[in-house]
């Protein structure tokens, strides 16, 4: 067995939800099916009984999934060793954010925060926010920047919310929509089988527009990168929606903040997560409080 396959059994334990851990693990379903198959061939056991939509673990699986935690607990604690002896540089940090926040919030983070810690360094690493995550469970960062309510068991602090935005270079109504073209913002994730996250930006917008048309947009263009669907909606190509947090203030646009049938504003919370231990390093602990208070 594989870490991957501890993680699998100790998460449908506690969730006794295929759908629910294929969506923690970022995998697609059938990858996760696959795997429990196989677990069970290894052993020669079944791990779980049916009753209903209910998931009940056997005798065996139980014992398999105990025996599990206890290998993710030696695990993580293995990690945490091997952390603490690769720590040369008493006064640097691990930090990863996804690209977004990088490229919009983190360049005036750091420069107001070096002016408090002088002699910081820390290591910044960008990607999606599932990827950020996973990195931050395998114990590859200190401190983890995400857009989305994912799942996690150590400690985080709510920074900000960011809501969902059309935008025009022109007056828009938005009952005509889907006859008018769009750019279509939509990240991609850079694992095998994608997997739409409940949280992502991508199924908030696809959830939005169906209660509101009854046929498909008119996406002309569609992209990963959102400044250049910002860049072809200044060229009168269309709107798109992206993120609140991408829109520049000296960037003119005609802007509509996405709002549900009960006028509540559509948006993602970001987050940023650690774990208790982290804040031994006295560099990330007031790191962690700087930010707390500059969003604040």
């Amino acid at each position: 067995m594989k870490e991957q396959d501890y993680k699998i059994l100790s998460l449908l334990h506690q969730e006794k939800n295929l759908t629910r851990v294929a969506e923690k693990l970022f995998i697609s379903q059938p990858a996760l099916t696959y795997r429990v198959k196989k677990i069970e061939q290894e052993f020669g056991i079944h791990l779980t009984n049916r009753f209903g939509k209910n998931i009940e673990f056997t005798p065996e699986g139980e014992y398999l999934m105990q025996f599990s935690n206890k290998i993710l607990h030696d695990i993580q604690n293995l990690k945490n060793s091997i952390s603490e002896i690769k720590s040369s540089i008493p006064n640097s940090f691990k930090l990863g954010a996804n690209s977004n926040f990088i490229v919009y919030h983190l360049p005036y983070i750091i420069k107001a925060f070096s002016v408090v810690e002088p002699a910081l360094k820390i290591n910044i690493e960008s990607g999606w926010s599932s990827e950020v995550m996973q990195k931050l469970e395998n114990n590859e960062l200190d401190v983890a920047i995400v857009t989305g309510d994912y799942q996690w068991c150590g400690e985080k602090i709510f920074l900000k919310k960011d809501p969902i935005t059309l935008i025009s270079s022109r007056p828009i109504n938005l009952d005509s929509l889907p006859q008018i073209p769009r750019i279509n913002y939509k990240p991609q994730k850079n694992y095998k089988a994608y997997v739409e996250l409940e949280n992502s930006i991508t199924k908030l917008i696809n959830d939005w527009w169906q209660s509101r048309y009854s046929v498909e947009g008119n996406i002309v263009i569609e992209s990963d990168k959102v400044e250049l669907c910002k860049k072809l909606v200044q060229e009168e190509m269309g709107y798109s929606i992206i993120p609140y947090t991408c829109i520049d203030k000296n960037e003119e646009f005609y802007q509509y903040n996405l709002v549900d049938r009960k006028g509540s504003e559509l948006y993602r919370k970001t987050w940023l997560f650690y774990r208790e231990s982290a804040k031994e390093n006295n560099h990330v602990q007031n790191f962690i409080e700087y930010c707390e208070n500059y969003f604040c």
